[in-house]
């Protein structure tokens, strides 16, 4: 992104609930090369550091104040509800979305349930969903991975202690995704 910012290829940035300014490493001076985007929009819940780098600020929503959903790490849906009223007319992330894309005229309820309606099949249903918090049968199912053996015979406990030299092709991190 920093890249692109400085050469020119960004005209509107929407920063969403991050702080990049402060979050970034200092080499990549992410302050200065926000300033080559002709339109900064920051959302959020404060006014930060990348929020003064930016033109707009537009208030964000608590997320106890907010309607959404989330998937849990096997895949299950939760539909999330406010705790609180709003206080203070912040937005949410999906509501700014919405705006942006022409559907202004709906809010976050309006939105989740527009979305999930048709998936869940019925209003009873998306109502039990609300009332249990999590969606039945929405896990996404397991999927196996074998380590596949080498060439030549060697097991899977030997190409994990193998040593590798530098340079000697791809190597793969996977770490669960929160």
């Amino acid at each position: 992104l920093v890249a692109d910012l400085q050469a020119g290829r960004v005209d509107t940035l929407l920063v969403l609930g991050t702080n990049p300014v402060y979050d970034a490493p200092a080499e990549l001076d992410v302050a200065a090369a926000l300033g080559k985007a002709r339109l900064r929009v920051h959302h959020g819940l404060y006014a930060d550091e990348t929020a003064a780098h930016c033109q707009w600020q537009v208030p964000a929503a608590h997320f106890l104040e907010s309607w959404g959903d989330a998937r849990a790490l096997d895949g299950t849906v939760s539909l999330l509800q406010p705790l609180i009223e709003p206080l203070y007319g912040g937005r949410t992330e999906l509501e700014l979305l919405a705006a942006l894309g022409g559907r202004g005229d709906l809010g976050a309820y309006d939105l989740v349930r527009e979305h999930w309606l048709p998936r869940l099949g019925d209003e009873g249903l998306l109502r039990k969903v609300l009332h249990d918090g999590v969606g039945p049968g929405t896990a996404l199912p397991a999927k196996q991975v074998a380590v596949q053996p080498a060439a030549g015979g060697a097991d899977a406990s030997a190409l994990a202690a193998a040593p590798r030299a530098a340079g000697d092709g791809l190597e793969v991190a996977l770490r669960p995704d929160p």
